[in-house]
């Protein structure tokens, strides 16, 4: 893709998220859950409460943030730094960098962690209540 290329994509990117940020400010972070997920079982998914969280982030309320969805909340941030290297590569019109370079163990160790929250957040039990979105 030519510069001009990378730069239109860019400012389509920076114009969608501008856009998701106007809505997100306008709307109320303790709405419903819209996961179909969650409607068509009644269970929470590893990733329940991420629009919600995503919108009190941008609102600047971390706390809610992280209740809505703590494993996103502190995934989120690491996914962001691994995939700079790339981001700032494919600027500069470079190949991409290999975001993350880990190995099978290691990536089906966060898959474990991942299917774990998932179930652990559907415990009715405190503490484990505490990691559905909302804490119940």
């Amino acid at each position: 893709m030519k510069a001009a290329g990378r730069v239109t994509l860019l400012a389509l990117v920076v114009g969608l998220g501008a856009a998701a940020l106007v809505w997100a400010l306008g709307r109320d972070p303790g709405l419903p859950s819209s996961c179909g997920w969650n409607r068509w079982t009644g269970l929470y998914c590893p990733g329940c409460g991420m629009t919600r969280a995503l919108e009190a982030l941008l609102k600047g309320d971390g706390w809610n943030a992280f209740r809505f969805n703590p494993l996103g909340m502190i995934l989120m941030p690491l996914g962001f730094i691994g995939l700079a290297p790339s981001l700032w590569a494919w600027l500069r019109g470079q190949p991409p960098k290999r975001p993350l370079n880990m190995s099978t163990r290691q990536a089906l160790g966060w898959v474990a962690v991942v299917v774990a929250f998932g179930v652990l957040r559907n415990l009715p039990w405190v503490p484990f209540c505490w990691l559905a979105p909302g804490g119940r």
